[in-house]
């Protein structure tokens, strides 16, 4: 299997800066939100996901940001931004709905003309190789919709594969 692409991680005052490099992924994703799991353990709540060296991104990881941003939303503490991201990025996450749960291309924020100065100085994180890929994926796109309804009819057949306990034969809500 291939190995996952590097992720980047620094901090910038309380601020966790977090860049995949390459495209984000199934592979990439357990990596980052085990990341971000151990960071909040510790009492950080500030995270940045910097794409701007991310070529693409799949569902999974998506969803995974979905999940953080849920997980802040529930545990009522935390804060995603989503920054460096291309129109078609941009428009994909709020498509699937996750301006609703983070900040996409905030105005705002201390990293506003530093941002040569954080990737300079960002090291990668190591593979720890210990997550399970299916449950993953699957925990993942029920992220996505519980992040937009509209999102059951788009990934029905990734959650009726995976066993998603989720009714993807509710009704389709109107337009």
């Amino acid at each position: 299997m291939k190995s996952p692409n590097p992720i980047l991680t620094g901090q910038l005052e309380s601020i966790v800066w977090i860049r995949p490099d390459g495209r984000g992924t199934f592979l990439e994703s357990p990596l980052i939100e085990s990341f971000v799991a151990a960071a909040y353990e510790t009492g950080l709540r500030d995270f940045v996901m910097d794409l701007e060296a991310c070529a693409g991104m799949d569902s999974t990881f998506m969803g995974m940001l979905a999940g953080l941003g849920i997980k802040f939303r529930r545990e009522g503490g935390g804060a995603l931004s989503i920054i460096g991201t291309s129109q078609k990025t941009k428009a994909s996450l709020i498509e699937l709905g996750l301006h609703h749960l983070s900040q996409i291309e905030p105005d705002k924020g201390p990293w506003q003309g530093r941002l040569e100065e954080i990737r300079r100085d960002l090291i990668p994180i190591l593979a720890d190789g210990a997550a399970d890929k299916e449950s993953h994926i699957l925990k993942c796109h029920e992220n996505l919709c519980e992040a937009d309804e509209q999102n059951l009819h788009r990934f029905k057949t990734v959650l009726d594969m995976l066993g998603s306990k989720i009714d993807t034969e509710a009704e389709k809500p109107s337009q």
